[in-house]
């Protein structure tokens, strides 16, 4: 487990955060870690506010009107208004408005934002514009991607972006200009060379990697029958289909299939046959007992998963993980783990791997190497914190020698 580096004492902070979504409003991991690192930012006595898109809350002082819907919501929307919500992300003049107020109230030292779709293009250019020091963390593909995935409309991973993306991209890079934020931040080395092409991003760009909790985990035994899990949506670009393709083709003898989630393809998992168990959606509250029962999780992502949460989750647990080769999932596991990679989408590979932990599972423990805690993540972002302030100073003291 990583330990932080020793600092000087640091002056409390006023972070004004901004995320499209906020617990309990969710989605994905993006703004379930936003909501967890505010909670760290208040312990280290930071005071944190938010901007979101149409979510109440009391962390929440100030709500962009989310025409045509909520993000959270957008499962359920026809196509039409789909349209709408993707041509008002390339500018919301709501936006402004209502981030130029929350600055003025809450006059914060920072702005961090997070995911922020929907929100389009301007949220990133008001605090330049108001002089106020900038950190965008990466989480998505929001600056390169309408669906902020990289993933077709038929839920099919793109190989090239198209030629509605990219004009949605130079729509929104010639919105923010030159009033770009001053420190990037990137979740995993896959997601930071994706954008590679954005200069700004490139120059300015970090990797911070998402941190694990540390948890008193005792040694796990093996016990048989063995269970895998699988924690997520149930849609495509997930993975499901080939997971459950592949256990169906392993030779597992009775190992067993945990799937705790929600989707589109929910009948698939129902009508799945054999030794697989469909738990539905499982609250927060549910997890641990979900990381205790199953022996080893499989992230079979079909989409260039950037650092999927639900691996962290697993790694605080000691579970070892069997991962699709995509995005950043291979630079979350375990070292012994890195061996059980197999090629997203490939079903006959995945029944491979499944079958090589079920011969020897104590091959693959997860021992906590290169785990980054809350500790050392934390004094990582107050890192970025103070180096946004310096060029924000460095940029002051150039105005008034002009």
């Amino acid at each position: 487990m990583t330990e932080p580096r020793e600092s000087a004492p640091r002056h409390p902070m006023r972070i004004l955060m901004v995320s499209s979504l906020w617990p309990p409003h969710v989605l994905g991991g993006a703004e379930i870690y936003a909501s967890m690192l505010a909670a760290e930012l208040r312990k280290a006595r930071d005071r944190v506010g938010v901007v979101t898109l149409g979510v109440p809350g009391s962390d929440v002082v100030g709500q962009v009107t989310p025409h045509p819907y909520r993000l959270d919501t957008f499962s359920a929307q026809p196509r039409l208004r789909r349209a709408r919500f993707h041509l008002a992300d390339i500018y919301r003049p709501a936006t402004k408005r209502t981030l130029v107020k929350a600055c003025q109230e809450f006059q914060p030292d920072i702005v961090h934002s997070h995911a922020v779709q929907g929100l389009s293009g301007a949220v990133l250019a008001v605090p330049s514009e108001l002089g106020i020091p900038h950190v965008h963390t990466i989480h998505d593909y929001w600056l390169l991607c309408q669906r902020s995935s990289l993933v077709r409309r038929d839920g099919v991973a793109c190989e090239r972006r198209c030629h509605s993306c990219t004009a949605f991209s130079s729509a929104r890079l010639r919105l923010i200009g030159r009033k770009v934020p001053d420190v990037v931040i990137a979740v995993s080395d896959a997601v930071l060379r994706e954008h590679g092409e954005i200069d700004w991003i490139r120059q300015r760009g970090r990797v911070i990697p998402n941190p694990v909790f540390e948890r008193p985990v005792p040694a796990r035994a093996v016990r048989r029958p063995l269970t895998f899990g699988y924690l997520g949506q149930l849609i495509r670009a997930k993975g499901i289909r080939t997971l459950l393709d592949g256990f169906a083709r392993a030779d597992l003898g009775d190992a067993r299939l945990l799937v705790a989630g929600d989707g589109p393809l929910r009948p698939d998992v129902e009508a799945a046959k054999g030794r697989v168990q469909h738990l539905g959606f499982i609250a927060d509250e549910e997890k641990e007992a979900f990381f205790k029962t199953i022996d080893c999780l499989v992230v079979p992502s079909e989409w260039r998963d950037p650092a999927p949460l639900v691996i962290n989750e697993a790694r605080s647990y000691r579970v070892p993980v069997i991962g699709a080769n995509i995005g950043g999932i291979p630079e979350l596991l375990t070292p012994a783990c890195e061996a059980l990679l197999f090629r997203s989408g490939d079903s006959e590979q995945l029944a491979i791997r499944l079958n090589e932990f079920v011969r020897e599972p104590t091959a693959y423990r997860d021992r906590g190497e290169g785990m980054l805690n809350w500790s050392a993540h934390l004094d990582l972002v107050h890192r970025a914190y103070s180096d946004a302030l310096a060029a924000h100073d460095v940029r002051l003291r150039r105005a008034v020698q002009l």
